[in-house]
């Protein structure tokens, strides 16, 4: 078997192994999200809903609501942007593994 077909089959396996790992996060993640719009991630808020009102401190009215939407929500620009970050310094991390075995 030459080099080109061993080094193909290789990156081959590599690449099912991320694929199939792709997929199964991709599975749990969607099923979490449905999950959570049907209202199954909630039974733990309920609790905590119901542990604030028997607080002493419930009877004071709250402050002000918050008035905009919390700062700290990831956008999907910025997970494409450390997406593209990671898969570039994993490409120079291989690049400079090669490089050096060729040394």
């Amino acid at each position: 078997m030459s080099d080109i077909l061993h080094a193909l089959f290789i990156s081959g396996g590599i690449l099912l192994l991320v694929v199939i790992l792709t997929l199964i996060v991709s599975i749990v993640t969607v099923n979490r999200g449905a999950a959570e719009m049907a209202g199954g991630g909630h039974e733990h808020a309920a609790e905590a809903v119901a542990l604030k009102e028997s607080s002493p401190t419930a009877a004071k009215p709250a402050a002000k609501p918050a008035a905009g939407p919390a700062t700290d929500e990831i956008n999907v620009l910025q997970i494409l942007g450390l997406g593209t970050a990671l898969f570039v310094l994993a490409i120079l991390g291989l690049f400079a593994l090669s490089l050096i075995e060729h040394m």
